[in-house]
């Protein structure tokens, strides 16, 4: 899809924007269709609430009560969960977020008229907005969504016996059945109309897939307990002047933290997946996480025909550099090393810590020049390297060089078509590189490259 943005203006329809719009987090990673949907979201639903707000006349005592106990309530809920409604969105910033909050809006749409409606969620999303992370754009995208929520679970519960029943008005036996599907309707069409606006938005960014537009299982479930929240809350505002409310907000608060609880557990058991194929000094892949990686992408090579590359470098001197900057530079010196290794190669290629200051390349679909080309590359970088260390002694930071690493390279299926056996040819030629005076990167069998770098035995012709 074509993008929405240049780097200087927004355009649509060949009329430029302001760049002040195209910063807008949501309008800069759109499609021109995905933009004139926003847009023309946006505006029909503050019509609606506009001319919901002219119409709909003063609100009466009882709903203007209601207003304030929801109101008092939702903000109460806030204060208390906030501590645990940043973690959760801290946790969420690549993923949807569920906000319980609600509960009240949910709770609000079936009880309030439409002026006092779109008060209690203009109220509760500028409250939250302080701890919302996300650009304004979105933010008020996400806002307009979620009123139309409320603006059509309000229109649908008015239009049947759900609205006065919940204010109050006795159910016949007869109507009971007939209250229930009202009910469910209302929160039917809750889900739905914010589920078109975003979910349309989402796919005209090139993202049609359910998931991506219906939520999975776990944000569903979510939304639905909080649905039933906001049902129960929003009749117990009208019971005992709204004191069943007090408990109510207890069961909220639990619930988000205990919500809460749950996807800390969950981030921990990532964390913990996460940790076990990665080197925690490096960020690296370690073996457990390199191994099954690299074997794929080894028989996918196979499979299409096409060579690959396999790599082993070793930083020349580490026990120097270790004596020279002590332990804890020298970890820096491998953290620093880590980050050249993985800016010097390409996106799909694989990287591993092997052990100590050997690793592993792994370059799927790569021929011996592009091989030569990419190892000289990473030779060169750590030769130009520098680290900043601090000084236990007085603080001071200082810039720390000379460098240099040593590699082997294998091919498949020149060598072999197996990783053992490649890693133990590019290890051979890795001794040859460390034998040839360092600083050098040599291709397993050996063959001098011609040219003066040939005459101080530094390289290997990748031809």
């Amino acid at each position: 899809m074509p993008s929405l943005t240049s780097p200087r203006h927004l355009r649509l329809a060949g009329i430029p924007l302001p760049r002040r719009i195209a910063d807008l987090d949501l309008f800069a990673h759109t499609t021109r269709s995905g933009f004139l949907w926003i847009v023309a979201s946006e505006v029909g639903i503050f019509v609606w609430a506009v001319a919901g707000t002219v119409t709909g006349g003063w609100p009466d005592s009882l709903s203007l009560r209601l207003f304030a106990l929801l109101t008092g309530f939702a903000i109460l809920h806030m204060e208390a969960t906030r501590p645990a409604e940043e973690r959760r969105r801290a946790a969420h910033l690549s993923g949807e977020h569920i906000d319980h909050t609600g509960v009240w809006t949910c709770a609000g749409a079936f009880v309030l008229p439409i002026p006092l409606v779109v008060a209690l969620v203009l109220i509760i999303r500028l409250r939250r907005y302080f701890i919302a992370r996300k650009p304004p754009g979105r933010y008020v995208f996400t806002t307009f969504a979620i009123t139309s929520s409320a603006l059509a679970a309000q229109a649908l519960a008015t239009a049947t016996p759900v609205h006065n029943w919940i204010r109050g008005t006795p159910v016949q036996s007869d109507q009971v059945l007939s209250a229930a599907l009202a009910v469910a309707a209302t929160f039917a069409i809750y889900y739905a109309a914010q589920t078109v606006v975003i979910g349309v938005a989402r796919g005209l960014r090139g993202d049609w897939s359910w998931i991506s537009i219906l939520g999975n299982r776990k944000e569903n479930v979510d939304l639905a307990i909080t649905l039933c929240l906001g049902l129960i809350a929003a009749w117990g505002a009208g019971v005992a002047y709204g004191l069943l409310l007090a408990a109510l907000s207890v069961v909220v608060v639990g619930y988000t933290r205990h919500t809460q609880r749950i996807e800390q557990l969950e981030q921990e058991r990532d964390r913990l997946e996460v940790d076990a194929l990665h080197d925690p000094l490096t960020g690296l892949a370690n073996q457990r996480g390199f191994n099954p990686a690299a074997a794929l992408a080894l028989v996918a090579d196979q499979a299409r025909r096409r060579p690959t590359a396999v790599m082993m470098f070793d930083l020349d001197r580490f026990k120097q550099v270790n004596s020279r900057l002590g332990h804890l530079g020298a970890n820096e010196v491998l953290k620093a090393l880590a980050v050249v290794l993985r800016g010097s190669v390409r996106r799909d290629d694989l990287v591993c810590r092997w052990g100590g200051e050997e690793f592993s390349v792994l370059l799927p679909s790569t021929t011996r020049a592009d091989a030569w080309t990419i190892a000289e590359r990473i030779r060169a970088a750590v030769e130009s390297m520098t680290v900043e260390l601090t000084k236990a002694a007085g603080g001071r930071t200082e810039l720390v060089g000379d460098f240099t690493i040593s590699g082997g390279i294998a091919l498949s299926p020149e060598h072999g078509t197996d990783l053992a056996t490649l890693q133990e040819f590019a290890d051979q030629a890795l001794a040859k590189a460390k034998d040839g005076g360092r600083n050098q990167v040599r291709v397993s069998p050996s063959v001098p490259l011609p040219g003066p770098r040939a005459a101080r035995e530094r390289t290997l012709d990748p031809s």
